[in-house]
Order: C-alpha cells, then sequence, then structure tokens
C-alpha cells in the first residue's frame, strides 16, 4: 500500500467505527493502530474512552488529537525520567499544528459546529474523525524521520521547559 492508500484506509476504518457507536477518541486510536499494526491493550483502548467530546464531552482538546497523543507516547514515551523528551514532544507540537492547518483547529467546541455543517442532516463529526486519522497516521508514518529532522530549536524548547520545570 502506498501513503495515501493507508491514509484512506486509516480514513475509512475511523469511519466504521464511528459508525459502530465508537466515539471519536476511541474510533481513531483502534483505526490508525491497526493500519500502522501498532499493537494495543484492552487497557490503552478503554482509556481512550474518556477523551471524547473534547474531554467526556467538555469541548476542550478534541479526542482524535488525544488519541493520536496516545499513539506517540505509547511508541516514543518513556518510563525512565532520565530519557530525553524532545522527540515525543515535537511529534505533538506537531500533531496540534497540523490539526490547526487542516482542520483550523484542534479544540472539539470549535470543530464540532463546522463538522456539524458539513455533514448537514446528519449532524455528526464524520469529517472530524475522518480528516484527524489520516492526519494522525501521516505523522505517525513520517515520525522517526521528523525526530531525526528536528530543528536544534525545537531540541531547546524542551530543554528551557525541563529547566522551568525540573
Amino acid at each position: 500500500m502506498d501513503v495515501e492508500e493507508i491514509l484512506e484506509e486509516a480514513a475509512g476504518r475511523c469511519e466504521g467505527y464511528r459508525l459502530k457507536g465508537y466515539h471519536c477518541s476511541e474510533s481513531s486510536l483502534r483505526a490508525c493502530s491497526e493500519v500502522l499494526k501498532i499493537p494495543l491493550s484492552e487497557e490503552i483502548l478503554r482509556v481512550s474512552s474518556g477523551f471524547r467530546g473534547g474531554g467526556g464531552g467538555y469541548g476542550d482538546r478534541c479526542g482524535v488529537v488525544e488519541a493520536g497523543i496516545i499513539l506517540i507516547s505509547h511508541r516514543y514515551g518513556r518510563i525512565d525520567p532520565e530519557v530525553d523528551v524532545s522527540g515525543y514532544s515535537y511529534l505533538i507540537r506537531l500533531l496540534h499544528d497540523r490539526f490547526n492547518e487542516v482542520m483550523g483547529g484542534y479544540y472539539c467546541r470549535i470543530l464540532q459546529p463546522f463538522a456539524y455543517y458539513l455533514s448537514g442532516p446528519a449532524q455528526n463529526c464524520s469529517h472530524v474523525y475522518r480528516k484527524g486519522a489520516r492526519i494522525v497516521t501521516k505523522l505517525l508514518l513520517e515520525a522517526d524521520q521528523l525526530i531525526r529532522e528536528m530543528p536544534e530549536c525545537e531540541r531547546y524548547v524542551n530543554e528551557r521547559y525541563v529547566k522551568k520545570t525540573g
């Protein structure tokens, strides 16, 4: 499969999970992990449930973005506090940037009204599920290269954060 086919597969699976009754965070986590062959435990799948609708319906950060953060953290996160945070932190910032660029934001309360408008009488977030799954999947396909080519100034952002909070 080429990249475009992989992205379309993720979008289609995400929509399929939405139609089965899964929320945005659950659908995108399942779809993206499946097409990228990232094995997830039942616990991780359950953890994603609460991020729906911007955090339990609160309207904050979109559940698809949250699922992307879960996948980035699952693949690149740390369990040792001495491990450098630059790589996964950079990817998460890029995820936000890409959502902003493609979707016009990453907050559910901003995306939902537009999604409902685009879906017409169906009044659903299908548009967000599909496009969001594409964004997350594409970022993860590029992740290793993005980390290797991360600008030095991005490393500095992380070092500055660690110094301020550490």
